[in-house]
């Protein structure tokens, strides 16, 4: 909260924000109708609350519920709309599906799509449910849905550690989140048991094996405090928001939240020992906080070091700790505690003088009268702080003498400078000359140096400026007046000025800190190389940290390795034991921590989600520089930064290999299909064809039947070994070791010559080849056997899908430094959507009337013209057939030589391609 009474700007801009993206969006609402397990009525509350606004006049469509034959649910069913469920057929089992494009197409105001974790059957646009509804929303519809608390992602393992079983359906806790509303349906365990064991959840023999297993007493209890708590947090989010939005200044006590401050005071460690005891007994969430006041930079040593300790220990008794600074300790204590709605605020008894009772200066009075509704607890420790109270008496920090002395020369100045005005101006004016001193010397060395500069300058200014002059005496009593205010201004001024510095330099810091995390995570998201990563993140570490630093890997055996070699830091090898140790329990340890607290350095495991990635290793310069928890979170959030980045690659890796497998797994299918298929018939043949011959007579007839199979058994022969040589082809081209006899070749004798390969070919199928060719070609640069079978996989593609009657043309153009070969037919066409991987290994047409063929003529040709540095595409067009398309450089002449020119994009090519015969779906 920003002032008291005033609502907090970020909260409202938040709401703002939110809002207006929305309404941008116009995205749908979404409700959950959320229960702790099946059968506590989820889907029985949706559909009366459809009805409800079905009666309301809303457009309400049930785009999939299931009843599981469940009659009073069935019967509130009636008179809504129901769309029809998509059929689909897995494994030779027709399964039903929520069929999303007609819910899209229908677009109700209010849609029901029970289920929300559902896996969907493969094949089907999104793999789950929740998929679904998102493009549901997106379109503006209104979803109402269900959902179980044991298919929430993050209470999976919560959920299999209670009931045993895994639930391998979840919904990821943004969807859940992002939910607009979300109603709670509850059912005691007792009458749920009842329920299952009436058959009204499951039928009979399902009911008598989930009662075995999922649906014990004791499960349901423990589900059902998730679900509730689960609920209640977001109930408490939503509370809280409103709160800081309209600046609730007293605090609601729905949810006890304890809050203790620290201080350097002995009895610390046992305010946080009880105020963890009172958590534990209140099942409360609890705060431990520090203010850094501008009396911290005077503190002894020993006292800042028992602050930072105590804080340590309340993070390992499970408090959240928080470093504030400010001019009052009691007021950011309490905006804390407002802010947060803090129910309960702990502190020590007090031990300082009964004067500062009396003026007003009491922490714990300040504390008292501005808690308002928050209870406020005092726990003793006067002993302790009595017996520690002349040790840090002795102990406190000295003031710097430098800043001393530079005060009584800042004096000395202004001395100076008031005997020149002396004589010109009013003794005011002088005066204004001692508090500029004042100012600078508080700006400059603090409050003490202010304190004596505001001293000394009274005496000086009574010394020298004041009646009897030379004298401390006063002739005049107005003048003790004069010197009383000012003294007063010259402190208040001082003062005020020493706790702006203070708090510009926690400003400072906090920006160097947030500037610091921000430019490292930036710099982190671009990048996908986990050497990168660690190159550009460890130098800084060091820098801010002022200590050397290097990360350990584990190796494949999982012993720790120095990441990179050189330069970099060396842990001295007594250090592994505890590196490994950091390693195997993903805890911090090493220099100001309670395990391995000898060690020269400090060990921070590099942590993700399942395992270790490494640890960092940082030796600073000055230990010290560690103690404060501050330092160490920004440390720790930094490391997590690196962890988060080298997670991402390391995930990015896997997923690419994963795909490289899915790819060879699925290439290694279609290959077994392929050549099940193609050598099935050959094999039946050759084993027909041999038979036939060993029991095969003599005589005229005999021979003529032995030819005709030989004759056969050639053709299967040849068929093999061109899918041999196609596979052979293929490897060789994509590992790039096939030899390419590349040099000037005549562009129209090429292409005449494979086109009259196939005249025959036409005449028998009725297809009109045809051929055209413009007066003069240019030479390619080409391997003339490859380019030829290119054309001939292509033209014998054209040809194949061409009925009687339809016709093939063979072009070739002069596209600047390319030429252009071009194969139009006017056949059945290629589907768009099978366009774009036509040219990919074992791909055929999807159609009835594709079958036969490998799918590796084209991937053949494609890798071929790359080798040749052309490209290739195919085109479709208004009406029906294909155009394939590939160009090939222009062939070097000694009279037009030229540097060799990257061959043209597809849509370059066809910008400046002459019209053609439009095409509609791949061949192969």
């Amino acid at each position: 909260m920003s002032e008291r009474g005033r609502p907090d700007p970020e909260a409202l801009l938040a709401i703002i924000q939110s809002e207006a993206a929305a309404a941008e969006r116009k995205r749908g609402r979404l409700k959950v109708f959320f229960g702790a397990t099946a059968g506590v009525g989820k889907t029985y509350a949706m559909l009366q609350s459809a009805q409800e606004r079905r009666r309301a006049g809303d457009d309400v469509v049930v785009g999939l519920v299931e009843t599981h034959g469940r009659r009073e649910t069935e019967a509130l069913l009636s008179g809504l709309e129901i769309l029809p469920r998509r059929r689909s057929e897995h494994r030779g089992v027709v399964l039903t599906e929520l069929d999303l494009d007609a819910a899209l197409a229908r677009r109700p105001r209010i849609l029901l799509v029970d289920e929300l974790a559902h896996t969907n059957v493969p094949g089907s646009r999104h793999e789950k449910r929740w998929q679904d509804v998102e493009e549901l929303l997106a379109a503006g519809i209104d979803v109402y849905t269900t959902l179980n608390v044991q298919h929430i992602e993050s209470l999976n393992d919560v959920v299999t550690r209670i009931t045993g079983v895994r639930v391998r359906e979840t919904v990821p806790d943004s969807v859940l989140e992002m939910a607009d509303e979300v109603e709670l349906i509850d059912l005691p365990p007792e009458e749920l048991l009842a329920r299952l064991g009436e058959g009204k959840v499951y039928l009979p023999e399902q009911a008598e094996r989930a009662m075995e297993r999922f649906f014990r007493k004791g499960n349901l209890i423990a589900l059902r405090q998730l679900a509730l708590l689960r609920t209640a947090d977001r109930v408490e989010r939503q509370m809280e928001i409103y709160r800081r939005a309209h600046a609730a200044a007293e605090t609601w006590p729905v949810r006890e939240r304890l809050l203790v401050g620290v201080g350097p005071a002995p009895s610390s460690e046992r305010l946080v020992r009880a105020t963890k005891r009172m958590a534990d007994r209140l099942g409360a969430e609890w705060t431990a906080i520090f203010v850094q006041t501008h009396a911290y930079e005077h503190w002894p040593q020993a006292d800042r070091d028992r602050v930072w300790e105590t804080l340590r220990l309340a993070e390992e008794l499970g408090a959240r700790t928080i470093t504030g600074s400010g001019a009052s300790a009691a007021a950011e204590l309490l905006g804390y505690a407002r802010t947060h709605n803090v129910t309960k605020i702990v502190v020590g008894k007090p031990t300082h003088s009964r004067w500062r009772d009396l003026l007003g200066l009491s922490f714990h009075d300040d504390i008292v009268r501005g808690s308002g509704g928050i209870d406020v607890y005092v726990i003793t420790g006067e002993d302790e702080e009595r017996a520690a109270r002349p040790a840090a008496r002795r102990a406190r920090r000295p003031a710097s003498r430098a800043g001393y002395g530079w005060g009584l020369l800042a004096v000395a100045l202004a001395t100076g400078v008031a005997a020149v005005m002396y004589r010109h101006f009013e003794r005011t004016n002088v005066v204004m000359v001692y508090l500029l001193a004042v100012v600078l010397v508080a700006v400059r060395f603090g409050r003490r140096a202010a304190v004596l500069a505001a001293v000394v300058s009274v005496a000086a200014f009574d010394f020298f400026f004041v009646p009897p002059h030379l004298t401390f005496g006063v002739s005049d009593t107005q003048y003790l007046v004069t010197f009383g205010v000012m003294l007063v201004v010259a402190l208040v001024i001082g003062t005020l000025t020493a706790r702006l510095r203070q708090q510009g330099m926690t400003a400072r810091e906090r920006e160097w800190r947030t500037a610091f995390l921000y430019d490292l995570s930036r710099d982190l998201v671009q990048m996908a190389d986990v050497d990168a990563m660690l190159r550009l993140a460890l130098p800084r570490l060091g820098a801010a940290f002022d200590g050397a630093v290097t990360v350990l890997l584990p190796d494949a055996a999982g012993v720790l390795r120095r990441w990179e070699e050189g330069d970099a830091p060396v842990p001295d090898p007594s250090e592994y034991p505890a590196l490994q140790w950091v390693a195997s329990n993903h805890r911090m340890a090493g220099l100001g921590t309670g395990t391995f607290g000898d060690a020269p350095a400090l060990y921070i495991p590099l942590a993700a989600a399942e395992s270790a990635l490494g640890v960092l290793w940082i030796r600073p310069a000055d230990p010290d520089r560690l103690r404060a928890p501050e330092q160490l979170h920004l440390l720790e959030t930094a490391v997590n930064q690196i962890a988060a980045a080298m997670e991402r690659a390391r995930l990015a890796e896997e997923t690419r290999r994963i795909r490289e497998l899915e790819e060879m797994d699925r290439l290694k299918s279609e290959f077994v299909a392929v050549a099940s298929r193609e050598l099935e018939g050959p094999l039946r043949s050759l084993t027909a064809g041999l038979g036939a011959l060993r029991e095969g007579g003599t005589g005229a007839a005999s021979s003529v039947d032995a030819r005709r199979v030989l004759a056969a058994a050639e053709d299967d022969v040849a068929r093999l070994r061109a899918l041999v040589d196609d596979l052979l082809d293929l490897a060789r081209l994509e590992a790039g070791r096939l030899p390419l006899a590349v040099g000037p070749v005549h562009t129209a004798p090429l292409v005449e010559g494979t086109v009259a390969r196939f005249r025959r070919d036409a005449e028998e199928r009725g297809v009109e080849l045809a051929v055209d060719l413009p007066e003069s070609l240019p030479d390619v640069s080409a391997d003339a056997e490859r380019i030829a079978g290119v054309l001939a996989s292509l033209i014998g593609n054209a040809l194949h899908y061409t009925g009687a009657g339809g016709h093939v043309l063979v072009s070739a153009d002069h596209v600047g430094r390319f030429v252009q070969f071009s194969v139009v037919d006017d056949g059945v066409g290629i589907p768009v959507e099978e366009q774009s991987r036509i040219f990919d290994r074992f791909v055929r047409l999807t159609r009835a009337d594709a079958a036969g063929g490998t799918g590796l003529g084209l991937a053949i040709a494609r890798e071929v013209v790359r080798a040749h540095r052309g490209a290739i595409w195919v085109d479709s067009g208004p009406g029906p057939g294909s155009v394939f398309s590939f160009t090939l450089p222009v062939a070097v002449t000694p009279t037009s030589a030229a540097p060799a020119a990257v061959p043209p994009s597809a849509a370059a090519v066809r910008e400046r391609a002459p019209d053609a015969v439009p095409t509609d779906a791949p061949h192969g």
